[in-house]
């Protein structure tokens, strides 16, 4: 029999950051294809370009606040910790085995993600730079591209974290909760990819939501 727990991970600030930047990432990518390949108006895609560039900073600049708030949203969730290395192993075998592995337990951010993540902020700090000021930067269009492969990796793998684990990581990006499930049996006992919830919490001073 599965214990369940429900917990409270990401904040709503944090919720409404990443959905601003994720939406707005894909209309400027497909902004940009539509303007560069077909004949349109380009005046008009090129301005909503422009103003949806200037909602993403602006998400951004929320999530850099988001930074100094206690909870899963804190500079001091991104940074890896002891008890993140051993699910950052079982997250290599889960993908290298193609999710025949199973998946391990986190409380808010993948472990093995957890550098990316600082990866993909700095190539979106870089594509915003480079396309307010593309007449003296070059090398936008080319961030941009790397930037957009990460996060299609990254959708991939959270489909991929659904459909094999019980995280709710979809969901809880929508809602904010997310469903830790532990089984009880003594088979489960000895399988060292079962975390106690607590050991995934953030520290103590983090572990209040904003």
């Amino acid at each position: 029999m599965d214990t369940i727990q429900v917990r409270k991970v990401w904040s709503g600030w944090l919720r409404i950051s990443h959905w601003l930047i994720t939406f707005g990432l894909i209309f400027q990518w497909l902004s940009a294809w539509v303007f560069t390949h077909t004949d349109v108006d380009l005046t008009f895609w090129v301005d909503w370009h422009l103003m949806v560039g200037q909602i993403i900073v602006l998400a951004v600049l929320l999530r850099l606040g988001l930074l100094l708030v206690p909870g899963s949203s804190h500079w001091r969730a991104l940074i890896p910790r002891k008890n993140h290395w051993q699910a950052v192993t079982q997250m290599f075998k889960f993908y290298l085995s193609f999710g025949r592995f199973p998946l391990p337990n986190w409380f808010a951010h993948n472990p093995l993600w957890l550098p990316l993540y600082t990866v993909m902020y700095l190539l979106l700090f870089s594509v915003l730079l480079t396309g307010m000021f593309q007449g003296f930067i070059g090398g936008h269009q080319v961030l941009a591209g790397v930037l957009m492969w990460l996060v299609i990796g990254h959708v991939v793998a959270v489909v991929l974290h659904d459909f094999k684990g019980q995280l709710a990581t979809v969901s809880g990006m929508i809602n904010g909760f997310r469903y830790f499930h532990f089984e009880q049996s003594a088979q489960d006992k000895k399988n060292e990819y079962i975390v106690p919830l607590d050991a995934l919490k953030p520290r103590q001073s983090d572990d209040t939501e904003g």
